[in-house]
């Protein structure tokens, strides 16, 4: 079934792209969640108006995104109020959540949490590096310090899910070609 998105969907498109889904995934997921409507005639035929609107509307979502990223720039994060025990481990952790009440409180950035792209919860002292989605096209890495590190090392580059499959996967990739070789 061919379908127009109203909203950005992960994995599947940006809003007003036409998409070839299956029907029940149409009628079933994204038609009740307003996230589709079907590809009628009609509906392609005002699709140009809409994209017209769409293309204003996120030229202005765009420059205010900049403008959080200029804002936010090569600033550091920091929780040094965080409880850490021996070892350098975390009574607790911080998650997309503290990292977003942070941000507002240090800089006066409002982000939605869902825009922090942390696979997993910060749970260790030290310094990290952490990619922020601002907008479809932006996206800021943002230094965040935990606790009072002794060392200032490079930061700790948390990627998000995807990322982290494909880097688990190298090392058998080079023991099968290791094993070819001999």
């Amino acid at each position: 079934m061919k379908v127009i998105l109203t909203k950005d969907v992960e994995k599947l498109g940006h809003s007003l792209d036409i998409v070839e889904v299956a029907d029940g995934y149409a009628r079933n997921f994204l038609m009740p969640r307003s996230l589709a409507m079907p590809a009628t005639k009609s509906s392609l035929a005002n699709l140009e108006t809409l994209k017209k609107h769409d293309e204003r509307k996120q030229s202005k979502l765009r420059v205010a995104a900049q403008e959080m990223a200029d804002k936010i720039g090569e600033g550091t994060l920091d929780f040094a109020d965080a409880n850490v025990g021996s070892g350098g481990k975390l009574y607790g952790s911080f998650g997309n959540a503290d990292i977003a009440a942070k941000l507002q409180s240090q800089f006066g950035v409002e982000v939605d949490r869902r825009s922090i792209l942390i696979p997993e919860p910060i749970r260790a002292e030290g310094y990290y590096s952490v990619p922020l989605r601002l907008h479809r096209d932006i996206t800021v890495n943002l230094n965040i310090k935990v606790g009072n590190p002794t060392e200032a090392p490079a930061p700790v580059a948390l990627a998000p899910a995807e990322t982290k499959e494909s880097t688990t996967q190298a090392p058998v990739e080079e023991a099968v070609e290791e094993a070819v070789a001999a």
